[in-house]
């Protein structure tokens, strides 16, 4: 039976952007390591709430910890997590708004973004997830896989590129207090290794399809960062 590893990851590992599944970081891996029985579990707009939300709880005949999907299940060698941009990124929305969009007739809801948005601007403060409850997600999903011996590889956050600073201006210091957590990770735990965060800035070439999102070049990066990363562990 093949060691398995197991892919988390936001929109950032899967197809789109331009990117053909053949493209993809994770695709790119199944073909550099057939010894191993990759297992994905991607979707878009993905938090690190998952980690410790998703399947398990108490009750259930597995006696799984909540977010036993994302690790009891498989029981992995190793695992990747590519998550964070969608926890940090700052809101325009809060919490209430999100709420109130919700009951808003239709007709109304277009209306009620166009005054949030002449009346408000992004807070750094106002994320899907905050970064304590970041830090504790990943605290307790690295608590669960130190008890069953599974390796993790955290993709860093990538550096957002100026079209989409444009949209959101204070991105950046989120990005870089976020990911300064998966690097005190790194060198708390030896079986942690955290890849270095994507910046356009290093490269000649475009890495970023929409100033974010990678295109072929980007995901070509992601993998070798990751694979490199893979051949240490081994």
């Amino acid at each position: 039976m093949k060691n398995k590893i197991l892919c988390i990851a936001d929109s950032l590992g899967l197809p789109g952007h331009l990117n053909k599944y053949e493209d993809t970081w994770f695709y790119k891996l199944k073909q550099e390591f057939p010894n191993f029985d990759f297992i994905s579990f991607f979707k878009r707009q993905l938090t690190t709430d998952i980690l410790v939300s998703m399947g398990g709880g108490k009750g259930g005949v597995d006696n799984w910890p909540k977010g036993g999907d994302c690790l009891e299940a498989y029981k992995p060698e190793i695992v990747i997590i590519q998550l964070g941009i969608v926890d940090c990124a700052p809101r325009l929305l809060n919490k209430y708004d999100r709420v109130i969009i919700k009951i808003l007739p239709k007709i109304l809801r277009k209306t009620y973004l166009e005054i949030l948005k002449l009346i408000r601007t992004r807070n750094i403060n106002n994320t899907l997830v905050s970064f304590d409850k970041f830090k504790s997600n990943l605290d307790i999903y690295i608590k669960r896989a130190q008890e069953l011996g599974v390796k993790i590889v955290f993709i860093s956050i990538s550096v957002p590129e100026k079209k989409m600073l444009e949209k959101n201006k204070e991105i950046i210091s989120n990005v870089t207090r976020y990911n300064k957590y998966y690097s005190e990770l790194e060198n708390k735990y030896s079986f942690i290794k955290v890849t270095r965060p994507l910046i356009a800035s290093d490269y000649d070439k475009r890495i970023y399809e929409d100033g974010y999102h990678p295109n072929v070049f980007g995901q070509n990066i992601i993998y070798n960062k990751i694979k490199d990363l893979l051949n240490e562990f081994n």
